[in-house]
């Protein structure tokens, strides 16, 4: 109780200037539903840099997916918001005068999360048409040889030793390559057909066989097994659903980039050996430079969507900057040093990941201030960060968040969420052009969730809505 008097004392002379308002954040704290969880609330003017509001701003709590607002703010920081990820097609041996390649076809992987994605600027079958092209126009007839996708850009486990197992079977949890591939993920579509839910699609189409044992139950309680592309899906789905989707991990994109190409190139009359030739191996020529959607675009898409995959492939490339090879391990630790100098206390970062998805991951709200305070300051990466930034009440995962709410000025928020966790991280900017850097780390609640948005909505609109 004492810290909270101490605090309420600092919020009304910092901020708030009328005592109505300063216990409005104590008696938002005072409610039972906090009695056991964890708290971290640090506001943040960003143009002096002044907190303005701190409560337990230094323990470190769990973010969920505010975690990726320090990937992505670094990526940028790094790389530059114009950076475009490059994936090379190139082939070894010679071409004969017939046209035949006495060599492999190589694809090397840049690190690209959005290649094939449905969520990039291009077709998803863009890349594959474009290397076909590239082949067919070079020109090659046949490829004695076969196909190679080098993976080796990236190092490491391809997903974090820290993530929990049942999570690693879901498209959100699927593993980061060098090569990725359509997403890394399967979509599945069910029906109910009066006794249990049949497959009536699956997408990528003819390269996964999934059997389902799913019947109708009070809960949705679904377990996946598989097996290189052989999925196996049981348990219950609620009563009312007569439709389900399953967005599952793919563990092999490059197996799924090989089938799909070996496929086009034959139709293309391009025959491929499939045994690898040595010949040629020292040397080899581009056929293909295929550029990614830039770095702002990239980092845009990830933060409104909440793309895992994305921000484990943002890691590496951080990684790559002070290392010959992309890990998580090296990008973690590139991470904690870029920040330490900006007034982000590594002490109070304690990061597995580039997501957010593990539960060991631990951030303090003033580490996430000091971030978000210093990525909008940047002259040339600044308001590109912000604008990646969802909208509250009109985009991504707060597209509902304060949807109503009369606040004036505009409200950028990245949402965190996981069992027991809830968290926001973003900036406050009023209509006359101030920002506030935001950031809200709230575990081991017990009310709902639903109610515990309603109680930070209310008060986010009081404390914000006489700011200019």
């Amino acid at each position: 109780m004492q810290r909270l008097s101490i605090f309420s004392l600092l919020t009304l002379l910092l901020l708030l200037h009328t005592p109505s308002r300063a216990q409005s954040l104590e008696s938002l704290l005072a409610d039972p539903a906090f009695t056991p969880a964890s708290v971290g609330i640090c506001i943040t003017d960003v143009a002096t840099g002044e907190t303005l509001v701190a409560y337990n701003d230094r323990q470190a709590i769990i973010p969920a997916s505010t975690a990726k607002v320090i990937t992505t703010a670094t990526a940028l920081r790094l790389l530059g918001p114009d950076y475009r990820i490059v994936t090379t097609v190139g082939y070894t041996g010679h071409i004969d005068d017939a046209g035949t390649l006495h060599g492999n076809l190589v694809i090397r992987g840049g690190g690209d999360p959005s290649l094939g994605s449905a969520y990039g600027s291009r077709p998803a079958d863009d890349f594959v048409n474009r290397v076909v092209e590239a082949v067919r126009s070079h020109p090659i007839r046949a490829i004695e040889g076969c196909i190679e996708v080098d993976d080796s850009r990236f190092a490491g486990p391809s997903v974090s030793p820290k993530w929990m197992l049942e999570d690693v079977i879901w498209d959100y949890g699927t593993g980061c390559h060098a090569f990725s591939y359509r997403d890394n993920r399967l979509q599945v579509e069910l029906k109910y057909n009066g006794h249990r839910y049949e497959v009536t699609g699956i997408n990528p189409a003819r390269r996964f066989h999934v059997a389902t044992h799913l019947v109708p139950g009070e809960r949705e309680e679904v377990t996946v097994t598989h097996t290189g592309n052989r999925y196996t899906v049981t348990g219950t789905i609620p009563r009312h659903r007569s439709t389900y989707r399953l967005d599952l991990a793919i563990e092999r994109p490059d197996s799924l980039f090989l089938q799909e190409l070996n496929e086009r190139l034959q139709l293309a009359g391009i025959p491929v050996g499939g045994a690898p030739l040595s010949a040629g191996r020292g040397t080899e020529t581009t056929l293909l430079d295929y550029p990614s959607d830039s770095l702002a675009c990239l980092v845009r898409s990830l933060n409104v969507r909440s793309d895992n995959l994305y921000a484990e492939s943002l890691l590496r490339l951080i990684a790559l900057t002070a290392s010959p090879r992309g890990s998580a391990s090296k990008g973690i630790e590139t991470i904690r040093r870029y920040w330490q100098p900006l007034g982000a206390d590594s002490l109070e970062l304690f990061l597995y990941d580039g997501s957010g998805l593990a539960r060991n991951n631990k951030v303090s709200a003033r580490y996430l201030a000091r971030v978000l305070t210093a990525a909008a300051r940047d002259p040339q990466t600044g308001d590109t960060f912000v604008r990646s930034l969802p909208r509250a009440g009109r985009e991504g995962s707060v597209a509902t968040f304060m949807r109503n709410s009369r606040l004036p000025g505009e409200l950028r928020l990245k949402s965190g969420s996981m069992s027991d966790v809830h968290a926001y991280a973003g900036y406050y900017t009023t209509p006359t052009g101030h920002r506030y850097a935001i950031v809200l780390l709230f575990n081991n609640y017990t009310c709902t969730r639903a109610q515990l948005k309603q109680k930070i909505a209310v008060w986010l609109t009081t404390t914000l809505s006489k700011k200019r």
